[in-house]
């Protein structure tokens, strides 16, 4: 038992590696897999012998015996519920090791009374085969445990036995007429065999990820198999009972044909290409060229990327852009919880009394969802006459299953809500309940049980669901390239360094280490979003000794210019989501649409970019996300216009919480308008 616990533990923490923030979950079509079962057999018997073999015994009334099988396993999810066709084709051996003793009164003219007790042993070695077929219906406790019961319906092949009598005591009796200590010794095929058998089946087992795609599982079962026929044709009565514990591995069968991902150009003008190359370094070395311009210990060099020298100072160029995005109406609800999840923002009563949308802090779509309650609340204020339908729904799966009161407890958690905050009239709020929504994501998948627990909103006011809008500013740092010289430092007994940057009141450091080159390429990454808020980047160059104290040995500061550009209008209409594995556009994106063609002008450059979440193959998912594009750009006319497919190789949110996922089956839409000349 020990060792079943300490290989539990390891695949325990293999699961924890295999399956973590990163894990793509695919869309399984089906699973098979090799199965190896270590099996203990138990007969239960009642008979004196074996049919036309000769016996002298008392009747068997069991056996035991150890051996195991080998199995080719097929597996079926269904998608609409948490169930699992199981099928396995398996060859076991059952081995089987029957004993009984007895005593009896035996002539012994040597002794007086002339009689004395002798002990009997009767030995039955048996040995079959069965080829078997085993159907099973495992129900899913959740993506890892299963349980289930099935039937398997098997042939006996090769019955074989081995069968003798023999005189254990006393050392000096023996059977007559033969003058041995051994009779009816008897071996071959055991007569009478019925050759078919069929038990019940009794599983569970848990499932074990062996890659991040979790294409792959190992999956440890334990079953019992109560037998329904007897071995033998004949009246007498022997059954088989199996114990099993067994190891699969499991390989999923997803579509990886090779998906052509393409590019699509609507447009008459033609586009340049741009070609983009990697910067070469310049031919002389980066340190004498450095050292040439030393003016303090740490010295500055700028490249552009054509590898050539620039003035020393950063270049930011900003567009100011309108973003829009469309509200999910869902609410969703943790595990048997029905209160609120603590991550949508809620406000008192006082508050609801200032609170503005326009108003709301936020630089991400996610963080306005966030809000979602208040919103809600907001516009059913300004739309008096307005009513909305809360549905409650649970997964159906686990502790939730047939729960109708769970579904009803999380549509009135909404209503109170919008009720004791907001001041909505109860009467204006319908609440009704159903397991699983009446579109639900796949169980399947590894998400769709968060997914499924939520709260529906729906409205006859396609206003009360209108995208919100938010300013938000891009910029990009033109000339990345910075090389720092440390040549004319002494480097002398340094015990460790940081090369820290200081920009906008924040700080970071690029790069650290016990010996130093004489020229260091640093990334600025780490501190880019201050600099775009700053004039200047300061860069220290400190030792730092075994007691934690810091020596300057160094420093510069590099002059930041900050480029708004007027030039271009930029409209964002980030998020039109799509349901789960769909293409169809639906009715509350018809505002984002009808807002995107007042914005096409001639010098418009309107890109359409569709994404997916992380459910599904790589490959599918690409050419979903692309007809995401292409069914979007079906409403538009402009002179340049691209469409293109990213699946999820560019994730737009994190896919921990179902929101982000839902936010990411989107089409982004671009339109970058030519307008005037660039203004500083």
């Amino acid at each position: 038992m020990k060792y079943i616990f300490s290989l539990f533990v390891v695949l325990h923490a293999w699961t924890m590696y295999a399956v973590d923030t990163t894990t793509v979950f695919k869309n399984v079509l089906w699973r098979g897999g090799v199965s190896i079962s270590p099996s203990l057999y138990i007969h239960s018997a009642d008979f004196a012998g074996l049919p036309e073999i000769p016996s002298c015994g008392p009747s068997y009334s069991g056996a035991g015996g150890f051996s195991g099988s080998l199995g080719l396993d097929f597996m079926y999810d269904f998608e609409s519920m948490p169930i699992t066709f199981y099928s396995r084709l398996d060859f076991k051996g059952i081995p089987g090791t029957f004993s009984q003793t007895e005593e009896i009164l035996i002539d012994d003219p040597n002794s007086t009374p002339s009689f004395q007790t002798a002990t009997l042993g009767y030995n039955l070695e048996t040995s079959f085969y069965s080829l078997g077929l085993t159907l099973l219906s495992n129900y899913n406790i959740d993506e890892h445990i299963f349980v289930g019961g099935g039937l398997r319906i098997g042939f006996l092949m090769s019955p074989t036995f081995e069968q003798n009598e023999k005189l254990l005591s006393p050392s000096n009796a023996f059977f007559i007429p033969q003058n041995t200590r051994t009779r009816n010794e008897y071996s071959g095929i055991i007569p009478g065999v019925s050759g078919f058998e069929t038990s019940l089946v009794l599983n569970a087992g848990y499932s074990f990820p062996l890659n991040k795609t979790n294409t792959m599982q190992l999956i440890p079962q334990f079953g019992y198999e109560l037998p329904l026929l007897n071995v033998l044709s004949s009246t007498e009565s022997w059954t088989v009972h199996t114990l099993r514990f067994g190891l699969t591995v499991g390989f999923s069968y997803t579509s990886d044909d090779d998906v052509p991902i393409e590019m699509e150009l609507n447009t008459p003008a033609n586009i340049p290409q741009i070609a983009i190359t990697k910067p070469s370094k310049p031919k002389e070395k980066v340190t004498e060229n450095l050292s040439s311009r030393l003016e303090s210990p740490l010295s500055v060099a700028i490249f552009d990327k054509q590898g050539n020298k620039t003035e020393n100072k950063l270049d930011v160029e900003k567009k100011v852009a309108r973003n829009m995005f469309s509200m999910i109406n869902y609410i969703f609800f943790d595990s048997g919880s029905v209160a609120i999840p603590e991550r949508y923002k809620r406000i008192t009563q006082e508050e609801q009394k200032k609170f503005k949308v326009d108003e709301i802090q936020a630089d991400s779509a996610l963080q306005l969802y966030h809000n979602m309650l208040n919103i809600l609340g907001k516009r059913l204020q300004s739309n008096s006459q307005s009513t909305i339908t809360l549905n409650g729904t649970n997964s159906n799966n686990g502790i939730e299953s047939e729960n109708l009161q769970m579904s009803q407890q999380r549509a009135d958690a909404v209503k109170d809500y919008l009720v004791n905050v907001w001041e909505i009239d109860a009467n204006r709020i319908q609440v009704t309940s159903s397991n699983l929504p009446d579109v639900p994501s796949r169980t399947s998948t590894g998400y769709g049980d968060e997914e499924n627990r939520r709260v529906e909103i729906t409205s006859e006011n396609p206003d009360i669901f209108l995208p919100v809008k938010f300013i938000d500013t891009s910029f990009n740092i033109v000339n990345k390239d910075i090389r720092i010289g440390t040549e004319r430092i002494n480097k002398d007994n340094l015990q460790r360094w940081e090369l820290r940057a200081f920009a906008g009141g924040k700080t970071a450091v690029l790069q650290s280490g016990q010996t130093m080159d004489d020229t260091l390429q640093i990334d600025i990454s780490p501190i880019s979003f201050a600099i775009s808020k700053s004039n200047k980047l300061e860069l220290k160059l400190v030792s730092i000794d075994a007691e934690g104290n810091v020596r300057l040995l160094g420093e510069n500061t590099i002059p930041v210019t900050q480029t708004v550009a007027n030039k271009n209008k930029v409209e964002k209409y980030n998020l039109i989501t799509f349901g789960y594995n769909s293409t169809a556009v639906n009715d509350a994106n018809n505002f984002i649409i009808e807002d995107v063609k007042k914005n096409i002008l001639p010098t418009s450059i309107l890109t359409l970019t569709g994404h997916t979440d992380r459910t599904g193959n790589p490959q599918y998912n690409k050419e979903l996300s692309l007809k995401r594009a292409k069914e979007i750009s079906r409403f538009f006319t402009a002179n340049q216009m691209v469409t293109e497919g990213r699946g999820f190789d560019d994730l737009l949110f994190p896919l921990e919480l179902p929101e982000g996922r839902f936010y990411s089956r989107t089409v982004r839409i671009i339109v970058d308008t030519y307008i005037d000349d660039v203004k500083e």
